[in-house]
């Protein structure tokens, strides 16, 4: 299903629009002074009727609403939009409203998994060759043991029964058989201690390259972004250029290119300019007409107004303060989030 709106236009053209949907007397209050109701429409979008009664822009929003923010997924600091829901299409939990390009984090899968490969055949391997050399390990010290007691044998020949000669090459070979037999055991203790390091540096080497697949497959999930609640898809816009973002747009992580606001506890959000935002009370009523809808005007109060102001580069240097309202419209006022509002202070008599 898709809702046709109008989204909200510029500020300037929207006072234009507020013009010819003003009230009787205001009208009447605009052609006794024409100079001061000329004065009052600044550069910013906000017109100044007189001395209290300011004309904002504003849009329809939703206290509850998901944000799609560019995802920070692999090493790219940018990604491509790929696909994104047709604007005003009402997402469905679990549908996929943005993709954004894969292709290098696909590689970057490919270049991890086959990583993963080497480093298992490669602990396989060294894990073979490192059994093999304790083997061989403890091979040599039992040939030596076996050197050592034959000696040990020969060595226990007392000298009488021998000659000199034979005895006292009897304890040499003793003493070389020992020695031999501690090399062997040095050995072994070596092959084992590299058998240890090394199996503990391969399956150290293994986590990391699971890890990393594990997390680059993470990121590829993330670069689908999927509703979570139902509403229509709303385009974020480039803040310095006011464009919105589009199917082609390489954005940078963290950038909001969409929103979808839930279709209950709708509120507007309108922008006051610094001058102009000491006229306005919480609590003050304000008279809202929809752009698609400026025959019909509905009432509302100002809920809440921003201490700090914000900048609004494509609307100039000036500083801007969110201003919340609450409204009460009729059943027959089709009213949806991203449809642009006109906001005039005070109760429409």
């Amino acid at each position: 299903m898709r809702l046709n709106f109008h989204l909200a236009p510029l500020p300037a053209k929207l006072v234009l629009l507020a013009t010819f949907s003003l009230p009787v007397s205001m009208l009447v209050a605009a052609e006794a002074n024409v100079s001061t109701a000329t004065s009052g429409i600044s550069d910013s979008g906000v017109a100044n009727l007189g001395e209290q009664t300011l004309l904002l822009t504003g849009q329809i929003s939703s206290v509850q609403s998901q944000s799609f923010m560019v995802p920070k997924a692999g090493k790219a600091w940018r990604y491509q939009i790929q696909w994104m829901l047709p604007e005003g299409s009402v997402a469905e939990p679990g549908q996929t409203v943005v993709i954004f390009d894969k292709s290098q984090i696909a590689n970057q899968i490919e270049q991890l998994e086959a990583s993963l490969l080497r480093v298992t055949a490669q602990e396989q391997s060294l894990s073979i060759d490192l059994t093999a050399s304790v083997l061989q390990a403890k091979f040599d010290v039992k040939q030596q043991q076996s050197e050592l007691e034959k000696s040990r044998l020969d060595a226990n020949v007392p000298a009488n029964y021998i000659a000199a000669k034979d005895y006292a090459e009897n304890q040499f070979n003793l003493m070389l058989a020992g020695s031999e037999l501690s090399k062997a055991e040095q050995a072994l203790k070596e092959v084992l201690d590299k058998q240890a390091a090394s199996k503990a540096q391969l399956a150290i080497d293994r986590r990391r390259a699971q890890l990393e697949l594990a997390q680059a497959l993470n990121g590829l999930e993330q670069l689908e972004l999927k509703a979570k609640i139902k509403g229509p898809v709303l385009y974020g816009s480039d803040p310095r250029s006011n464009k919105k973002f589009a199917v082609g747009d390489t954005v940078q992580i963290g950038r909001q290119i969409a929103t979808v606001p839930a279709m209950e506890e709708l509120e507007v959000v309108a922008w006051v300019n610094e001058v102009d935002v000491d006229k306005l009370a919480e609590g003050s009523p304000v008279t809202l007409r929809l752009d698609s809808q400026l025959s019909k005007p509905f009432t509302g109060s100002i809920k809440g107004i921003s201490r700090q102001a914000q900048k609004q580069p494509a609307w100039g240097q000036s500083n801007w303060f969110k201003v919340e309202v609450s409204f009460e419209a009729d059943e027959d006022i089709k009213i949806v989030p991203g449809m642009s509002v006109l906001v005039s202070t005070g109760a429409e008599s």
